[in-house]
């Protein structure tokens, strides 16, 4: 079987959880010894850094497409002529947009419909390509693959899809996420919050990641424990930030929210390992990569007891409702002043992890990309 592969997302660093969801699969499908053959279909020339790539039928639609109206050309006009040419029996968009006319069956990967349920957390017109699009991509793909069984019963319920077509391949974890040790933690506490525990957010600052639900229920911990823990706050700022912005400058402990920017995926393990915990309460996530890397490293996690949260925690995760900063600010205090329940979380986070490897992810898709050949 020939697979063409939508590559537009393919990064050699990938810079979020879609791009690293590419990176992940493409590079085991490529290299996995499958039998098939794939044509990689890029909107810029790929980095020279993709090692993987050495031997493989690729090609290059330009320009570049980075926007709602530049991804409608690329998809409608400029995608089937190349999907043609390159013969292939299967077209897969591990970002989840196809082209309505090819004829090829494709297998997108719709991460979530967050879109759906809140199409105000993205710029309007993006917002108008989700909503309009993706009803449609969802409705004519061969098979479907989504991250979690909240995403696969959300995509069935609100797309109108027949369940038994979308395939659940669970996100991954990366190899260099595990536990550190007390003295590359404690000198790591020392560069970033001069030795003071700290609380953690890892993600990108959408309205949807909850980051001003979370400096409310930062502020009620402070004042009611009593205790001086920091909180960091980790990631790309993206757009509709000022709620953000304007809570942490009338925070009274607005000195200790560090605000580090986004750091190198290799980085993180270390800033993991060295929090008391990660507080991560979205309003809604399809997976929760950052919750499952914290977990990797040992570290306990506080959860939205909202969305695909539950399944990925399981037991091994603290859940509060997002809306309820005093509930969200009890967890926090309890994982401060419970020495056996931070190491029973740690001990269970690190069990509950490994059911997500990328290995399994990559499986997951072959097994759907294969599936939809013979239907």
């Amino acid at each position: 079987m020939k697979i063409a592969i939508n590559a537009r997302l393919l990064k050699p660093v990938p810079d979020d959880g879609i791009s690293r969801f590419t990176y992940e699969v493409v590079r085991r499908l490529l290299t996995g010894n499958s039998g098939h053959t794939f044509a990689l279909i890029f909107d810029t020339k790929p980095d020279g850094r993709f090692d993987f790539l050495s031997g493989q039928e690729i090609y290059v639609i330009s320009p570049a497409s980075r926007h709602p109206v530049q991804w409608y050309t690329w998809h409608e006009w400029q995608l089937p002529r190349i999907l043609k040419r390159s013969e292939a029996d299967i077209f897969f968009s591990p970002d989840g947009i196809i082209s309505l006319r090819s004829s090829i069956p494709a297998i997108p990967v719709i991460h979530d419909i967050n879109f759906y349920h809140r199409p105000k957390d993205v710029p309007v017109l993006t917002s108008l390509y989700y909503r309009n699009f993706f009803s449609r991509f969802a409705a004519k793909a061969r098979r479907i693959i989504t991250v979690s069984d909240f995403c696969r019963d959300d995509i069935s319920i609100n797309l109108k899809i027949d369940r038994k077509i979308i395939d659940v391949a669970h996100n991954g974890v990366s190899d260099y996420f595990v536990p550190l040790g007390p003295i590359e933690t404690g000198a790591y506490r020392k560069r970033l919050t001069n030795g003071v525990p700290f609380f953690l957010f890892v993600g990108n600052f959408s309205p949807r990641k909850n980051i001003p639900g979370l400096i409310d229920s930062y502020n009620l911990y402070r004042s009611r424990s009593g205790l001086n823990h920091k909180l960091v706050l980790t990631g790309g700022r993206l757009y509709l930030n000022h709620e953000t912005d304007r809570l942490i400058k009338s925070s009274p402990f607005r000195d200790d929210i560090i605000l580090t920017g986004g750091l190198k995926h290799e980085d993180l393990a270390l800033l993991y390992s060295s929090a008391t915990a990660l507080v991560f309460i979205p309003w809604f996530e399809g997976f929760g990569i950052p919750a499952v890397e914290a977990m990797r490293c040992g570290t306990p996690v506080i959860l939205s007891n909202t969305t695909s949260l539950p399944e990925i925690g399981g037991d091994s995760a603290i859940f509060v409702n997002p809306g309820d900063p005093a509930e969200v600010s009890a967890a926090m205090i309890r994982i401060t002043s419970d020495e056996k329940l931070r190491s029973s979380l740690s001990a269970s986070g690190l069990i509950q992890s490994r059911k997500f490897t990328w290995d399994n992810t990559a499986a997951s898709v072959l097994r759907s990309l294969e599936s939809a050949a013979l239907m």
